[in-house]
């Protein structure tokens, strides 16, 4: 009789700390994954090259689509050899093509520019009314208590006289600059679509490394079709938007980046404080 109540005083032990283990590891896994979401740095935006050289040529990938999705999972950017254009919504990135193909891109692929945040909105705005795009931009802008602020705008509804373009691959060295190469972009017309724009307002303290003023991205509900925007109605849109509060830059360790000649940007007044007269 003392054996068999050792034996099941034994089980019971054995039993209950078995469920301490089990409630620990639990315990610890949620703790590293709080500590994922913890590290989560919202609404500070992630740029990866400089919109200037980028304009100028160099259109080569070298930052992963991986590694671009742990800065942020909302943006715009540029495939590897200008292969279109890249919209990242939700954490996934999306090409779409010159061919007007958009699909979900492969996490080893590469883009050569990016813009990218994790978003979290602090504005909230409705227009009902049918509205084009410059005085949808407009009432967007009054809304903007900080001129000189960075800000990531997402506005979803339904858009009409879409129009968007990608450009097609570049193939030999050495590349053309963007600007000679206008004529070989695809424009693509969409008279009615649901989707939602995908972008930015960035001062003009910041041209050249960054695109100033607004620049959208269009990517459809089905995620069927998309682009750079050029012109567009929207009705019914919901429009959220986010202050930036801080700025993170990195660039190419590529030779092509490292040897590449900027055009000086002469700023009289800073030279004269900087030499002393």
């Amino acid at each position: 009789m003392n054996k068999l109540r050792f034996y099941i005083f034994f089980l019971l032990v054995s039993q209950l700390s078995v469920q301490q283990l089990v409630g620990q590891n639990s315990k610890s896994k949620h703790y590293i994954l709080d500590s994922k979401k913890a590290s989560i740095v919202y609404n500070k935006l992630f740029q990866y090259g400089i919109a200037d050289a980028f304009v100028g040529g160099l259109y080569k990938g070298s930052l992963s689509l991986k590694d671009l999705k742990l800065k942020g999972d909302f943006g715009l950017g540029a495939p590897d050899l200008l292969d279109g254009e890249l919209t990242i919504l939700d954490g996934k990135v999306y090409q779409t093509k010159a061919t007007g193909e958009t699909i979900e891109s492969d996490n080893e692929f590469k883009t050569s520019l990016s813009f990218v945040t994790f978003f979290r909105p602090d504005i909230n705005l409705t227009i009902e009314k049918r509205t084009e795009e410059k005085l949808l931009l407009y009432k967007i802008s009054q809304a903007l208590s900080n001129k000189n602020a960075m800000y990531s705008i997402k506005i979803s509804g339904n858009f009409y006289n879409v129009r968007t373009r990608a450009f097609p691959p570049v193939k030999n060295e050495p590349f053309p600059v963007l600007t000679s190469i206008f004529d070989t972009q695809k424009i693509f017309d969409f008279p009615e679509k649901e989707g939602v724009l995908v972008g930015y307002y960035i001062p003009e303290y910041l041209n050249g490394i960054n695109v100033t003023g607004f620049h959208f991205h269009f990517l459809s509900t089905d995620r069927k079709y998309g682009g750079h925007v050029l012109d567009f109605i929207g009705e019914n849109l919901n429009i959220e938007i986010a202050e930036l509060k801080g700025f993170e830059l990195e660039t190419s360790r590529d030779p092509d980046f490292q040897n590449f000649n900027f055009n000086i940007k002469d700023n009289k007044d800073l030279k004269r404080i900087e030499q002393g007269y």
